[in-house]
């Protein structure tokens, strides 16, 4: 580093410039302000960290953008007319360069009021000239590797996020997992130039008014890199975010007024606008990467623990907003809309043509739905809808780590298991560490309807038997002899009755059955039917070959069976020779909160599981998990393949979801945010007489709904009603039972308390309107 005696002396040499000079803090050059009277100039002496190519780059761009009336700082002439001055200080190159100076405060400095919306669109305004001045502008020395260029910050959150602390680790994880499978995919579609990419709260000046209101001013060109165009507004956004009030409303407001100006200027592709959010959270993540390697170098530098906290006050901000939600605003404000393509008029019309009369939609008025993420789904105009009954996206729409498991896999191959591959061997030891130690062979299929029907196989080759005993109302799939065993198919519209193999069981409900509360009697008396329908098959000389049975009935009316119930039931089943089958297509995974699968909350172990829907978070896939004996069993001769169950992209994604369910602690989410939304359901329920029981474990819940609580008459016109109500109010919903009276709840797990409370409220609404209707 220079004296300011020799500062003085070389400027005097080189420059013919004196005055008093100041020093000011700098990255890695040394920089002064060199005052004269009412003149001044900035200094700056760099060391042999920065090439010459890069420094001549600094200077042609300033030179570039001060010719189009950009206000930036240009670099002064020496005595030789050069820009660029070499000094060789014992043996060490340096270069000395002279800049015009800039009035202005800081933006980090000045006082930012309630009302930040013009100083946002000032900035915006300003960045949007910048970008458009640099667009006819090249430089070989911007085709470089920096450390701050957005495009490495991927990989440098990756190799530090180590060095912070577990709920900060899994905060920027969040985030760059929100890049990698949303954005990283399409960067290669973005277009690219030459960037000043440094727009921080130091670089940008503002003007002198108590409340500034415009930027004017852009200084230090040296991070400027040859990048993707909207990393500039990613990075501009990314620090004048931390000067707003840290609320998701108003980070949302400051986002699209900076986002609008800058479109103003210079407009967004559709593309560069879908990746703007997480390029910001990008941004933000590398700082505070960034600053945790330098912490750990120097623990005591406090001044670099105070000043990296506004980043995460903002991470944990965005934190708190739908990445989607945010996407649709800023594309509307940019005059671009969330979905270009066909009306919604034009496909129900092609569904009904070209698609069989058969495939149902939901609602009066069908929604057209184009993205999913987190507890929401997204219609075409961006508004979102709380999405209160999909339990097969079970870790949220669209999780990004699992997104990105399928794209990854994807990417290296996929193919069937009569190849040797990792994936299915570390999938299922992952799965069935998760079972009783006796269910020790897991097969993967496609769908639920496949694991049931699979499981069926299983059976009839263990133990000699086609005879199934099913409980009444219970619905297992959509193949021949799913449908065959499931009688609310059989038995309902189109339906043509139980096959002479099938034995309907008496549906063990607490609340509408013949035995009612959950007491040891009802579990017992329920189970009596499967005793009697085994004690005549055996009369008949047969012997039941299974019984299968939701853990929770779903279809049925989500129906929590007495505690014992299945206990009692698996005693007379395998009394007589049969096996149990536990379906957890719909309720296991973690939903019900207190356990892995639903069956646990009966205390017992099941001789085969079928798992599907929750199992790929909406990809297809299944399986069937069963012991060793009946396994071999299936072994006749006749070989078992299956071209797409275990391939290696959906034993990826299988894993990812196990990983999600375990990093983000989903099962004690569902256990605690079930419970919250249950007392609130009981809550109300005191209030309004129509909800005639509150039942579920987890967040697999059912609100029932009566015309009367001694009757029981179903109130089945007005939960339609309400359910058109929920969709009025965004919130997505539907029914269940037999009487199609009850409300069914089964959202994704990234269900939380403010969701359970927006529902209650609505809830609430729609009881008081229908009670003032009557």
């Amino acid at each position: 580093m220079l004296t300011l005696d020799q500062i003085t002396e070389l400027l005097k040499q080189h420059y013919d410039l004196m005055g008093e000079l100041t020093e000011l803090p700098g990255y890695c050059d040394q920089n002064l302000i060199l005052s004269y009277g009412d003149t001044r100039y900035v200094v700056k002496v760099s060391g042999n960290g920065e090439s010459v190519a890069e420094l001549e780059m600094q200077n042609a761009a300033m030179a570039h953008l001060t010719e189009k009336g950009c206000a930036v700082p240009h670099a002064l002439a020496n005595r030789n007319g050069a820009l660029l001055t070499p000094l060789d200080i014992n043996g060490v190159t340096l270069q000395m360069r002279v800049l015009s100076y800039l009035p202005g405060n800081f933006y980090a400095t000045a006082t930012h009021g309630q009302n930040s919306a013009p100083l946002l669109a000032s900035l915006g305004g300003f960045m949007g000239q910048i970008q458009n001045g640099l667009n006819d502008f090249d430089h070989h020395g911007a085709y470089r590797y920096l450390d701050w260029d957005l495009s490495q910050g991927y990989g440098i959150c990756m190799s530090k996020k180590a060095l912070l602390d577990d709920d900060k680790s899994k905060l920027v994880e969040r985030f760059i997992s929100l890049y990698r499978s949303q954005t990283l995919p399409r960067l290669h579609t973005l277009p690219m130039g030459v960037l000043h990419n440094d727009a921080n709260d130091f670089n940008l000046l503002v003007d002198s008014g108590v409340e500034p209101t415009a930027i004017t001013g852009l200084i230090d060109f040296g991070d400027m890199v040859h990048a993707h165009l909207i990393n500039e507004l990613a990075i501009t956004a990314a620090y004048a975010l931390m000067h707003v009030p840290q609320r998701p409303n108003a980070v949302l407001d400051g986002l699209a007024e900076l986002t609008a100006a800058f479109n103003r200027e210079r407009p967004l592709e559709r593309g560069e606008i879908e990746s703007l959010f997480s390029l910001v959270a990008l941004r933000l993540c590398t700082s505070v990467c960034h600053a945790a390697k330098a912490l750990r170098e120097n623990p005591d530098n406090t001044y670099l623990q105070v000043s990296v906290e506004p980043a995460w006050q903002l991470l944990e901000t965005l934190d708190k907003l739908n990445s989607y939600a945010v996407e649709c605003r800023l594309l509307n404000i940019c005059g671009l809309t969330a979905d270009s393509g066909r009306g919604k008029s034009e496909i129900i019309h092609y569904r009904k043509q070209h698609l069989g009369k058969t495939l149902s939609l939901s609602y009066q008025e069908p929604l057209k739905i184009v993205r999913g993420q987190g507890a929401y789904l997204f219609d075409e105009k961006g508004t979102p809808y709380l999405d209160m009954v999909n339990n097969v996206c079970h870790v949220g729409h669209c999780h990004p780590k699992v997104v990105a498991a399928g794209q990854a896999q994807m990417a290296r191959l996929n193919t069937n298991t009569r190849y040797l591959h990792d994936n299915i061997v570390s999938y299922s030891q992952r799965l069935l560490a998760t079972m009783p130690e006796r269910l020790s062979v897991c097969m993967l299929v496609n769908s639920g309807s496949e694991a049931n029907e699979l499981a069926f196989r299983l059976a009839r080759c263990y133990t000699g038997s086609k005879e199934l005993l099913v409980v009444d109302g219970a619905y297992h799939g959509n193949t021949n002899a799913c449908i065959a065993a499931s009688p609310y198919k059989f038995d309902g519209p189109g339906g043509e009755g139980a096959e002479p193999y099938i034995h309907k069981v008496t549906l063990p409900d607490p609340y509408r059955g013949q035995y009612r509360g959950n007491t040891t009697h009802s579990a017992r008396a329920y189970a009596d039917s499967v005793g009697d329908a085994v004690s005549r098959l055996t009369a008949e000389g047969k012997r039941p070959g299974a019984f299968i049975c939701e853990s929770l009935q779903g279809v049925a009316g989500q129906i929590i069976m007495p505690d014992g119930y299945l206990k009692e039931v698996y005693r007379h089943v395998r009394d007589a020779g049969g096996v149990c089958i536990a379906d957890e297509v719909q309720v296991g995974f973690g939903r019900v909160g207190s356990h892995m699968w639903a069956f646990e909350t009966q205390g017992v172990e099941p001789d085969i599981v079928t798992l599907g829907k929750p199992i790929g978070n909406g990809h297809p896939m299944a399986a069937v998990i069963t012991t060793q004996e009946i396994a071999d069993a299936f072994v006749t001769g006749m070989e078992y393949f299956n071209t797409f169950g275990g391939n290696p992209v959906s034993c990826a994604i299988g894993e990812a979801v196990l990983d999600v369910i375990e990093q983000e602690g989903l099962c004690k989410q569902a256990l605690e945010t079930g419970a919250y939304f249950k007392d609130k359901l009981h809550t109300l329920m005191q209030r309004f007489p129509l909800i005639g029981d509150v039942r579920g474990l987890g967040l697999f819940l059912g609100v029932e709904l009566v015309e009367d609580r001694e009757s029981l008459q179903p109130a089945t016109e007005k939960t339609a009603w309400l359910v058109e109500f929920f969709k009025r109010h965004h919130i997505l919903m539907s029914t269940e039972g037999p009487y199609y009276n009850i409300l069914k709840i089964k959202p994704p797990l990234a269900f939380d308390k403010s969701d359970a409370d927006r529902f209650v409220e609505v809830l609430a609404a729609g009881l008081s309107e229908l009670t003032n209707i009557k």
